[in-house]
């Protein structure tokens, strides 16, 4: 079994674990939020988006060999340990991650495209798959930026990825975690609960919480928020319908 295929399995157990809990220790709406026609939305566009990473000219695997074939990044010469540089690429990709989060939300035109993730009515795990393929251009080359300028190993490269996708599926899942155990693991990680927050139709709340695995940048860079209260989410006066597939699609046309 090579690395690719573990990752794509460890993945899939982890999404299916958590929707599982989400069942299992179910809030009163998660009946709700599984409906027929949101859940094929949420997944026809986490597939339409891995299809068209898969057509990028550049992916995050890809910059990796590049760097290795061309011998250039950082790599060679820190000469680190395998752990080091797993830390390394996973600090720069969440660094770089926040800011081009941020910047989804703060230019009008990347925000029409960034929405259709925000405009899901309920979050639960399947949220963490539905972002519009557009995303991708500006997205993915900042990461594969930082692949290329660390110069990250292959391996390194599968194992930063799982994990960093593995946060954002936990992130995203709806799962409300004892208070203190929430409050200490928050110190440090991207809870469910401090997540949703992000997810809030308020343009204070939602503008706020963009890391999507460490609060350290949230809380670095002063945009972190602890509301300790459970929001309602979702997106307010839009003329797109949430669980609509094509509506989603054709969402970054249309200004609202």
């Amino acid at each position: 079994m090579n690395w690719n295929t573990a990752s794509l399995l460890v993945l899939l157990g982890l999404l299916v674990a958590l929707a599982l809990a989400e069942i299992r220790f179910h809030n009163h709406e998660v009946r709700a939020s599984a409906t027929d026609a949101r859940l094929v939305t949420n997944f026809a566009l986490g597939a339409m988006t891995m299809a068209a990473n898969g057509m990028l000219p550049l992916t995050n695997l890809g910059s990796s060999l590049l760097a290795q074939h061309l011998d250039i990044g950082l790599a060679d010469h820190l000469r680190s340990s395998w752990t080091a540089m797993f830390v390394l690429t996973v600090a720069a990709q969440t660094l770089v991650a926040y800011w081009t989060h941020r910047a989804m939300h703060a230019a009008p035109l990347f925000w029409r495209v960034h929405r259709v993730h925000h405009a899901d009515t309920f979050v639960d795990v399947s949220t963490s798959l539905r972002h519009h393929p557009v995303e991708l251009l500006v997205t993915a080359p900042a990461a594969a930026a930082v692949i290329l300028l660390i110069g990250t190993p292959v391996s390194v490269v599968l194992a930063s990825e799982t994990f960093l996708v593995a946060a954002a599926l936990w992130g995203h899942a709806d799962i409300r975690l004892p208070h203190r155990l929430d409050r200490a693991l928050a110190s440090v990680l991207v809870t469910p609960r401090v997540h949703r927050v992000h997810h809030s139709p308020d343009r204070h709340f939602h503008d706020s919480n963009f890391g999507d695995t460490f609060t350290v940048w949230d809380r670095l860079f002063g945009t972190f928020s602890g509301e300790p209260h459970r929001m309602r989410v979702g997106l307010d006066g839009q003329l797109d319908r949430a669980d609509n597939l094509l509506d989603q699609v054709l969402s970054p046309l249309h200004a609202v």
